[in-house]
């Protein structure tokens, strides 16, 4: 049976949790990948963890900067209740160690989540704009990425200080983290937005990182294999 993932979304500005929104892209590249998958619309995050079979947070607005022990920015644009509601869904999918895949605002959700902070505002980062990444040699993002590559940028906010459980796989050329694993758990994230860099679907740039969300289904496939009939990986 094919994986079933659970996407987190974010709700259209001045609009009730029930309006919500999130690219298609991500649901077309976790078809791809050989998974299925479902928009969060609510429900109890430990009912949901034990019904699908990874998450995948995407990407979106800012993250309150009071979860960092920042000051809020003019720049910054929060949406409190998808912070509680994706806080909540990460805590529910890790207590179950089902496996979590994090894109742009998912990779900071992540480090925040664990113990790490953000940079608020960074220049040359901003939205549409491309440039390279360095991987960490031995990193599964080097494995499947190569070592040097061109990523797009859709982001102002990126990782500061980096959470103790989390180990850096990728950097850009002016030291900005650009992608994380966790030590120990089935955990990955990544800056850049692989599914706007997938051929035939939104070709941001040559690149073809379908890869990361076939990485990820490999990954629950491999999960629910070694702990049938429970699946907790």
């Amino acid at each position: 049976m094919q994986p079933q993932i659970l996407l987190s979304t974010g709700r259209q500005a001045g609009t009730h949790s029930a309006q919500r929104v999130h690219s298609t892209l991500y649901g077309e590249a976790v078809t791809r990948a050989g998974g299925i998958p479902a928009a969060y619309a609510g429900g109890i995050p430990e009912v949901l963890a034990g019904c699908y079979d990874g998450l995948l947070l995407t990407g979106g607005g800012d993250i309150a900067p009071e979860r960092y022990g920042a000051g809020r920015l003019p720049t910054d644009e929060i949406d409190e209740l998808r912070d509680a509601e994706e806080f909540a869904l990460l805590e529910a999918f890790e207590k179950k160690r089902r496996p979590i895949f994090g894109i742009c605002r998912g990779i900071q959700l992540l480090n925040i989540y664990y113990g790490g902070t953000l940079y608020q505002h960074i220049p040359n980062h901003g939205n549409n704009t491309v440039h390279w990444v360095q991987t960490v040699p031995g990193s599964q993002i080097s494995i499947l990425c190569g070592s040097r590559f061109e990523t797009n940028s859709w982001h102002h906010q990126a990782v500061r200080t980096l959470a103790p459980p989390l180990t850096a796989a990728a950097i850009s050329d002016d030291g900005i983290i650009e992608a994380l694993e966790h030590q120990t758990l089935p955990i990955f994230a990544v800056q850049w937005h692989p599914e706007r860099m997938i051929s035939g679907l939104c070709s941001d740039l040559l690149t073809d990182h379908l890869m990361l969300f076939s990485h990820f289904i490999k990954v629950i496939k491999e999960c629910k294999k070694r702990h049938e009939p429970n699946q907790n990986c």
